[in-house]
């Protein structure tokens, strides 16, 4: 029984014996048709990129390049913040601007005029009784649309999306892994042009960033990058100066190699980069894409990393059933059923550092035609 109105049930009080936790960044627990994560303290302020890709798209709805399944619909970076009256805030953050040196006058000027945003508030449900545990309902939240979750306003417009459809939709599944919680949703849209309906399958990767950014590269106009950026406020006196960082692949040696690096012997790098093809290529083409991919490895070798760069075929679901294309921690080679002759190449990076954290590479079926 409660004591008084603040206080919380316990989560093993809360949660029914038989359903079973599925424990990784999160705790995730699915009761009586509802889902309910648990947040750890140790995640409050943490950095958290959000990528949502199409899992399954709708049939006859295109715009271009886009509408097909794997392709990514938005992103942003989020964190958890404990909030007053037993509530858990999730705010956006942006990156846009940075003023990182509290020595300096400017930072408390900066703090007060950067408010992140509150994208979402929880009761929490139930808590451990050191209170670091805390459980929140999130089946709302991800069951509803939002424009920082799902469709943006301009994507809705190309698709000519209208109102979402509560009764055809709903959270399908939420799964969660040591650095992400993965949220599977089916999101049901009025035509604007016409009086049906069209069906999504949404995927939503939460991922934890790095609690030390990689050590950043600024751009330089001579060499050609994509690059990300912010505003530096702690240029002195009364300095502001715009930051290039160029996007790039956290590939560094093995502690324990990294004095053969230094000497410049070959060595391979601790996290490779790996792209994954597609389950659903054709087979034919899937020997060239992974020769594809693996023809570049000479090329960082003259940066002196082997076997730097890898194509493989994906794994099945008896190989590895936690295996996802759409999940933000794999890289992949995503083809898309496209009369469009063309392919291009769309990365997640850390707003922090310009890391490249994962690719999606769009194949479309038709690129063979500019060979041709």
């Amino acid at each position: 029984k409660k004591s008084d109105k603040n206080e919380l049930k316990s989560i093993e009080t809360f949660i029914d014996k038989d359903v079973t936790p599925m424990v990784g960044m999160t705790t995730v627990y699915k009761q009586k048709g509802r889902f309910y994560i648990n947040v750890n303290d140790s995640l409050f302020g943490r950095d958290i990129i959000m990528v949502t890709r199409i899992s399954k798209s709708a049939e006859g709805i295109r715009s271009k390049f886009d509408g097909y399944a794997g392709d990514q619909l938005n992103s942003g970076v989020f964190r958890f913040e404990r909030g007053p009256e037993n509530k858990i805030f999730l705010r956006k953050t942006y990156h846009r601007e940075r003023s990182k040196d509290s020595t300096q006058s400017m930072y408390e000027a900066f703090l007060r005029s950067n408010l992140a945003a509150i994208a979402a508030t929880f009761d929490i449900k139930a808590q451990s009784e050191d209170k670091k545990d805390n459980l929140i309902d999130v089946t709302d939240f991800f069951g509803t649309d939002s424009e920082s979750l799902f469709f943006r306003k301009a994507s809705k417009s190309s698709f000519r999306l209208g109102a979402l459809q509560r009764e055809s939709s709903y959270v399908s599944d939420i799964t969660t892994y040591p650095i992400n919680t993965e949220v599977k949703t089916v999101k049901t849209y009025m035509r604007s042009d016409r009086g049906e309906t069209a069906t999504y399958e949404l995927n939503n990767s939460f991922v934890l960033l790095p609690e030390d950014p990689m050590v950043p590269r600024y751009a330089d106009e001579r060499v050609g990058y994509f690059t990300t950026g912010y505003t530096d406020f702690d240029q002195n006196p009364q300095g502001v100066k715009d930051i290039r960082m160029i996007t790039r692949w956290r590939l560094e040696p093995k502690p324990e190699d990294v004095e053969k690096y230094k000497r410049g012997e070959l060595v391979e790098p601790a996290k490779p980069i790996v792209f994954y093809i597609d389950p659903a290529t054709p087979e034919e083409w899937v020997p060239y894409l992974i020769q594809g991919v693996n023809d570049w490895q000479p090329v960082f070798e003259k940066a002196g990393f082997k076997n730097a760069i890898v194509g493989k075929r994906a794994p099945t679901a008896q190989e590895d059933p936690e295996w996802s294309l759409e999940d933000a921690r794999y890289s992949a080679i995503v083809y898309k059923p496209s009369d469009i002759p063309n392919a291009s190449g769309p990365h997640v990076n850390d707003p922090r550092s310009g890391e490249i954290l994962e690719s999606h590479i769009n194949w479309y079926h038709n690129v063979m035609s500019l060979v041709r």
